[in-house]
């Protein structure tokens, strides 16, 4: 049963000031329930970082200074217009102006012609010199948005072996206006749809230890399958890489951060920078006015609001997997084992006793995922590499709550530019490591492809 909850805190911190009415609508497979047996303190804080994260940020100056400081450049203004319930966001319709579309992004890294042979290379992010590391087609009063875009897709019909057939689309990326000049060369395009962010503070409690022990970069075993880490760099430290299409960001705080800085133009304890992703060249956005404030710590986003969105997004509760003792899923589970799918999509984690909260500590659960890089197929690369990830390499995507993604958010669309309208075709663009389980896929019946589905949407 569906239980309706209206929310009305009062709350008086460093961070934040004010008071949030909200109706939380919570369900069992909804991605912004707090998990169960957390304590009643955290609880309260939960729902006040929901509302951090709902809230709609405005450019500076204004009177309301705990929610001022948007920009200059920007792609969104509140989280939860990429993430609507934590959910999944879409890509544009064909010549749709990106712009108006907040959970797709353009980001901007140097493509590297020549990739090393090392596959340890680490490549740092280096943007584009005039557009920086994303696209922002969004701006504050007084400040040229960097332009827009629109998509058109090709198509392609894939045949499976008992004569069906899917259409696959392929986007393809086209500029209609660029207000600050021409790209570098050497600048590469990754187009990117924002991800469901389910379970993330358990996937954050995952001991490096155990993402290790499931990494064959070298094929030792034969299998086909070589899962490897992506090693980044963050304060001249190597960590293992773990949130983000390719892994590309160490901890859940750090992925918050960055997209508080980089989406919303905000300045944070990581990202001080009260400028965003605002470049040398882009003169007017450097000097227009910012929000950061004397008792917010001299930031937009201070310590208090950041640690209170951590907190909403680490003990969000992912969806109950369902359907469990259905003879339809237990067939489907057989051919999702059997396919190889489950060399990747690893069924079960623990988490380690390293999160500050012990809800989280020492806990077993089920995201489906092995939190390592794999190939998936020139089809699938990107505009260039993102630390050791090359542009054909994908960390695996969690499969849980993929059944409810439309339910969720009223969105569809999966694989990293949500280019695939449904799971089908989604496993029809797996290459690489995963081709044979492609091709397994594509050998199966009617019926068998069905059982599979509804073993994989009941997660």
């Amino acid at each position: 049963m569906t239980e309706n909850i209206k929310f009305c805190v009062f709350f008086v911190a460093s961070a934040c000031a004010g008071f949030f009415c909200f109706q939380s609508f919570a369900f069992a497979s909804d991605y912004s329930t707090p998990l169960a047996g957390i304590k009643i303190e955290d609880k309260l804080d939960f729902y006040i970082g929901e509302g951090v994260f709902q809230k709609f940020w405005v450019p500076a100056p204004s009177s309301t200074t705990a929610s001022d400081g948007l920009g200059p450049l920007f792609n969104t203004r509140s989280c939860n217009s990429c993430h609507v319930n934590n959910g999944r966001g879409h890509a544009p319709d064909e010549k749709q102006s990106g712009a108006s579309v907040p959970s797709f992004l353009v980001r901007l890294g140097k493509s590297y012609p020549a990739l090393s042979d090392k596959k340890d290379r680490i490549y740092p992010h280096i943007g584009d010199k005039r557009y920086g590391h994303q696209f922002q087609g969004q701006s504050s009063p007084g400040i040229l948005p960097e332009g827009d875009y629109y998509l058109t897709y090709s198509t392609r019909i894939e045949t499976l072996s008992d004569g069906s057939q899917v259409q696959l689309r392929k986007p393809n990326l086209h500029w209609s206006s660029l207000n600050y000049g021409e790209f570098e060369a050497s600048t590469g395009f990754t187009m990117l749809v924002s991800p469901g962010l389910v379970g993330m503070g358990l996937l954050d409690n995952i001991p490096d230890e155990m993402i290790m022990a499931g990494a064959d970069p070298d094929d030792k075993n034969n299998d086909g399958i070589s899962g490897r880490v992506n090693w980044i760099v963050s304060d001249k430290k190597k960590l293992i890489g773990r949130f983000g299409y390719k892994a590309s960001v160490a901890t859940l705080s750090a992925q918050n951060q960055s997209a508080f800085n980089t989406d919303l133009g905000l300045s944070t304890p990581l990202h001080p920078s009260p400028w965003g992703d605002c470049t040398e060249l882009q003169t007017d956005c450097l000097a227009s006015p910012n929000g950061n404030s004397a008792h917010l710590g001299n930031l937009e986003v201070d310590k208090q609001q950041a640690r209170l969105v951590d907190l909403f997004v680490s003990l969000s509760s992912p969806p109950t997997m369902r359907n469990l003792t259905n003879d339809t899923f237990l067939q489907g589970k057989h051919i999702f084992d059997e396919s190889g799918c489950a060399s990747c999509h690893t069924p079960k984690m623990k988490t380690g006793d390293h999160s500050p909260f012990a809800v989280l500590n020492h806990r077993t659960f089920y995201p489906f995922t092995d939190m390592l890089l794999h190939d998936m197929g020139e089809e699938l690369a990107s505009g260039f590499p993102s630390f050791s990830a090359r542009p054909n390499e994908w960390r695996t995507a969690p499969l849980w709550g993929i059944g409810v993604s439309e339910k969720i958010s009223g969105r569809m669309g999966f694989l990293h530019d949500g280019r695939a309208r449904s799971i089908e075709e989604a496993i029809l663009w797996h290459g690489g490591e995963a081709k044979q389980s492609q091709e397994y896929y594509k050998s199966l019946s009617k019926a068998q492809r069905n059982t599979l589905i509804y073993f994989l949407e009941s997660l």
